[in-house]
């Protein structure tokens, strides 16, 4: 058969959307507006004590990318950014594995996309190389011979041997337990392996738009069904003699074969409107998971469907594992793993100890500490212990958080739906949470607004930058209307407000400022001082800092008009946070953690250390907490007066 055609984006990039939409949010993870002062303890003083940054107990899920059965219940799961977890408890909590595991300070673990087992070694496959373990996960070394530094997009064993599908360089194969490594088809197979899978002694591979088969006396691999053409393959299962095509053709489809691809018949359930990432099977029950539509099961080879999403509140799919005929996980974009045991009637979270969030916005209202997730937003009363959800039921599932903003012990925060070109691209509004109700009340609409980037709360007044339209201001608890204040155009990313000035930040390096005159800007900086990207404009007593992204921070003691660099100290001068807590100035970087100006030495301090990218900061009760890439929050103490002497 002739599969109908369409565009599609590379599987990396399918099962990576909530980044994309992170880097639309957050600005590449640096457009972080932090337009509230912490409440801190007034008897802290500015000393900190030996003790390091810990995690805390989350706030847990994030991206799934692959699972693995192992004997006797042991379960892996591997994630974008936070390494392998294993469970031994059927799922009920998790423990990081990542001993050996390559780790980049910034960007943290590699993805993990696949995992096989062949006698006592698991092997694993990330973006960037081959792993094996003969501990049972415990440490991780890198299989040396594998001389293939592209991402490996399965693992399969057959007979005796290992079968490694990767991105851009084809399949390779050992017969002598990774020891040394040979190319199929002599280099002359498919360049990107999208999908790989084993029927028997068969081995069936998926390119971005064809499958390839290899059978066990056959040298190369050959593509198979010519007529069947897709944009892309997703995913493969095998039932008996039956092989599985999930795909991305216009929505998503499903294909079955009996006869290793020779010919396939189109399976797909009819209201399938999303990419079919994964399939699983166990027994005569067949899974399959969608970005987007959440999961489907059939218990007739695929011949009917039902879905199954009740209590699935993260419907992006991503991972797939059925470990009998009713117990299924599914790895999800952003809500981590969930659990059936009743063949999908009902899903549960099962994500104890697994942290793998990026939490790109912290506040702080009393005693409660509120982390901000794109398309969730959690809150903690016991400093991290445990976070529960804030119920935001009032809000379209449409909506993604892009920055949060206290007022009078108000949490605000800015929002952003992807629309049609014809209806505005990314357009966004402004919501507040009722504490009583804890319902997302919209106080600003979102008709005038294109990507909400950042929210400055000064008195009654809203201040927004957005993506392109420039910068609006709105009066709260009144007209919601807003008020146009140019700078149409540029990509706003931060925002201060002193007095009847106002000073705007730009992802080209620009910092801009308005002294009340409604659209005139007076550009203050040069980007050779600034270099590019602003990710924080904050004022401490009368001085404006600014940081950015390459060049580090920069200040200003007569309202913008002259510029210094202060760099002396900072070991990372790309700046992706920057926040004011009580008079003290505290800056978040992409790889070195977290640092505070001294002004007395002219000299930043490291906060402890903390490898992880660091995208949001805030302070509770003699502790500064930090929200990370992929990582969930940390905190470390800080005891004594925090406060800085005011700069001349």
């Amino acid at each position: 058969m002739v599969a109908k055609g369409g565009s599609i984006q590379m599987k990396r990039q399918i099962k990576n959307a909530s980044q994309r939409r992170l880097l639309v949010i957050w600005g590449a993870v640096a457009i972080l507006c932090i337009g509230f002062v912490p409440q801190v303890r007034a008897d802290a003083h500015a000393a900190l004590d030996e003790t390091d940054w810990v995690q805390t107990n989350g706030p847990y899920g994030g991206e799934i990318l692959a699972f693995y059965a192992a004997p006797k219940g042991v379960l892996f799961a591997g994630t974008e950014g936070a390494g392998i977890f294993r469970s031994t408890d059927r799922g009920n909590s998790w423990t990081p594995v990542n001993t050996g595991l390559h780790f980049e300070p910034g960007d943290g673990f590699t993805g993990v996309t696949a995992f096989a087992q062949k006698g006592d070694t698991f092997y694993a496959g990330t973006r960037d190389a081959l792993y094996a373990s003969t501990d049972g996960g415990n440490r991780w070394h890198r299989v040396p011979n594998f001389r293939n530094p592209e991402s490996i997009s399965g693992i399969v064993i057959i007979a005796d041997r290992i079968y490694v599908g990767t991105l851009n360089t084809g399949v390779w194969y050992s017969d002598d337990d990774a020891n040394s490594w040979l190319q199929v088809n002599d280099g002359f197979g498919p360049e990107s392996v999208r999908a790989l899978s084993g029927i028997g002694t068969t081995l069936i591979a998926g390119s971005q738009n064809q499958i390839f088969r290899k059978r066990a006396k056959a040298d190369a691999l050959t593509a198979i069904n010519d007529d069947f053409f897709v944009p892309q393959i997703e995913s493969f299962a095998v039932m008996g003699d039956l092989l599985y095509v999930g795909a991305y053709i216009s929505d998503g489809e499903i294909f079955r074969s009996n006869d290793e691809g020779d010919a396939l018949t189109d399976i797909t359930p009819g209201n399938v409107r999303n990419p079919v990432t994964a399939l699983s099977v166990f027994g005569g029950t067949l899974y399959a998971g969608t970005y987007g539509s959440g999961v489907f099961r059939s218990d007739d080879k695929g011949d009917s469907w039902a879905a199954v999403n009740a209590r699935l509140t993260d419907q992006k799919v991503s991972a797939l594992l059925a470990v009998n005929e009713d117990t299924v996980f599914a790895g999800t974009a952003e809500g981590g793993i969930f659990r059936t045991m009743d063949g999908g009637d009902s899903w549960v979270a099962v994500n104890t100890g697994l942290t793998n969030t990026s939490v790109g916005e912290l506040a702080v209202i009393g005693k409660t500490v509120y982390a901000g997730m794109s398309e969730r937003l959690v809150h903690s009363v016991d400093g991290g212990d445990s976070w529960q959800p804030v119920q935001i039921s009032s809000v379209p599932d449409e909506y993604l958080f892009s920055t949060l903003s206290v007022s009078e012990g108000v949490l605000y925060g800015g929002a952003i739906r992807f629309a049609p070109r014809d209806e505005g691209g990314v357009i966004g509004g402004v919501f507040r949470l009722d504490n009583e109700s804890s319902a997302l009340v919209q106080v600003i609409a979102d008709n005038e607004l294109t990507g909400i980037q950042c929210l400055e709360i000064v008195g009654t007044t809203f201040y927004i930058g957005t993506q392109r339209d420039g910068i609006y201001k709105s009066e709260k608890d009144a007209d919601p209307r807003t008020t146009d204040l140019g700078l149409e155009g540029h990509f706003i990313t931060a925002l201060s407000v002193n007095g009847e000035n106002i000073y705007a930040g730009t992802d080209a390096g620009q910092i801009y400022l308005n002294a009340g005159t409604r659209k005139s800007w007076k550009l203050l900086n040069s980007t050779d001082i600034a270099g590019r990207h602003i990710s924080g404009l904050r004022w401490v007593g009368s001085t404006l800092y600014a940081a950015s992204w390459g060049k580090g921070v920069i200040r200003s003691v007569n309202d913008g008009d002259s510029w210094t660099p202060i760099n002396d100290g900072l070991e990372d001068r790309t700046v992706v946070t920057m926040a004011v807590i009580g008079t003290e100035l505290y800056v978040g970087t992409y790889s070195k953690g977290v640092f505070r100006w001294m002004p007395d030495k002219r000299w930043w301090e490291p906060i402890g250390s903390l490898s992880r990218q660091v995208l949001s900061l805030a302070a509770l009760d003699g502790f500064l907490y930090a929200g990370t890439a992929a990582g969930g929050v940390f905190k470390i103490p800080i005891h004594g007066k925090l406060g800085l002497t005011t700069e001349n």
